[in-house]
């Protein structure tokens, strides 16, 4: 049976799994992204091979590498351009690099397209034929779903739909907008939330949300649902499927969102919200599943 290693890379962590064509998950590893802050963006990247080899020693029983990595992606080129959020694999074809170092095939995709996979495929999407995926953690991202196939931009790009006007707010964004979703309704922006009212407190390096008010999480919900509403609107999916690294605090912000959502008149778009089945692993297995179904730009050593 083929294993594959899928590599979901956000802002703040990295995680890589081994999963076989069953989408089993064999082996699971995680690290802080700025473990692999270097003199040069090439030498990031060799940083990464290393750490790959380190987990994955063995490489003969793996097919094929997927990577879902925060964007944009160029789909044509492979080339990452995000210097704000992923300054340290930005500018090259991440995928090509890695490609030649680790002498595998590599397919390399945005990372809310890899965790809308796995939710379209395995998770709270599966028997819904047309799934729209937000994904919640360092930034905010957006996937959407047709039979079980990422829908792309018309120019065959993946679309940035974390960057869209919100109303109400001020969130000036490195897009160039003043008022972001992505930069009112992200996990960052609910620890800026919690800041704001002293709410914010640390355990092991990370914010505490299991102490946030019942305003805190209301405030949360408002500012997921005003940006999600716009998306609901143009796509009309069967379901939204909530994923990404605060998914676990779905009951706290859930109600509040729908309740937001009522308060559009709207055009019958679904009110269907449901969170990940799959978990913070989503992104990680359907970082596999590109590498499986060859998915986003291949790379070939």
């Amino acid at each position: 049976m083929s294993n594959f290693i899928g590599l979901d890379i956000g802002g703040t962590g990295i995680r890589l799994v081994v999963a076989n064509e069953k989408h089993e998950v064999i082996q699971e590893s995680k690290i802080a992204t700025s473990s692999f802050a270097a003199v040069s963006n090439e030498d990031s990247i060799s940083l990464l091979g290393a750490w790959i080899t380190k987990n994955v020693p063995d490489l003969k029983d793996i097919e094929a590498i997927g990577i879902g990595s925060t964007g944009p992606v160029n789909l044509v080129t492979g080339v990452i351009d995000n210097p704000d959020t992923l300054p340290q694999f930005s500018g090259l074809d991440l995928g090509g690099k890695l490609s030649s170092l680790l002498n595998r095939e590599v397919w390399i995709d945005n990372d809310a397209n890899a965790a809308g996979l796995s939710e379209a495929i395995l998770g709270a999407g599966k028997n819904h034929s047309s799934v729209l995926c937000i994904t919640l953690g360092t930034g905010l991202g957006v996937s959407l779903f047709k039979d079980r196939k990422p829908i792309r931009a018309l120019d065959g790009q993946h679309p940035e739909g974390g960057h869209i006007s919100v109303p109400n707010i001020s969130a000036p964004c490195y897009c160039g907008l003043d008022a972001c979703w992505e930069m009112s309704a992200s996990r960052l922006a609910l620890e800026e939330i919690a800041k704001s009212r002293s709410e914010f407190t640390l355990v092991d390096g990370r914010c505490d949300f299991s102490n946030l008010s019942e305003k805190t999480w209301q405030e949360f919900g408002h500012r997921i649902a005003d940006g999600l509403i716009t998306h609901l609107v143009i796509s009309r999916p069967e379901v939204v499927v909530i994923c990404g690294s605060i998914i676990d605090k779905w009951s706290s912000f859930q109600n509040y969102l729908v309740e937001r959502l009522e308060t559009h008149r709207g055009f019958s778009e679904t009110k269907n919200i449901q969170a990940s089945t799959i978990g913070d692993l989503s992104g990680a297995i359907g970082a596999t599943m590109l590498a499986q179904y060859k998915i986003g730009k291949g790379a070939r050593p």
